[in-house]
């Protein structure tokens, strides 16, 4: 879920910028995911013959059409954060604030 919301942030989104707005995913992790939506049709996939090859990653559209409902997803668990017991983990810090999703 959160591959594709940083991917849908733009146009095209490389794999570096995936990495970069998700640190605590393993490179590993992250390559699984892609293959993983790619495979689902979730995501495209673009390679550029180039030196150092260069791959972008894309909404299609079937995973544009999941955006809205994942935005409202996301929207619905800020607001009912505060309503949820306290689990004691670290990682789950306080939302900073609601972004909206395309």
């Amino acid at each position: 879920m959160l591959v594709l919301c940083v991917v849908a942030e733009n146009e095209t989104t490389r794999f570096s910028a995936i990495g970069k707005a998700l640190p605590d995913i393993s490179p590993k992790v992250l390559t699984e995911t892609l293959k993983n939506l790619e495979s689902l049709g979730m995501i495209s996939r673009h390679v550029y013959a180039e030196i150092p090859p260069r791959v972008e990653y894309s909404l299609t559209e079937l995973g544009l059409s999941l955006m809205p409902l994942l935005g409202e997803l996301i929207a619905w668990a800020l607001d009912n954060y505060d309503k949820f017991p306290n689990t004691g983990n670290d990682s789950c810090a306080e939302p900073k604030e609601r972004k909206s999703i395309k």
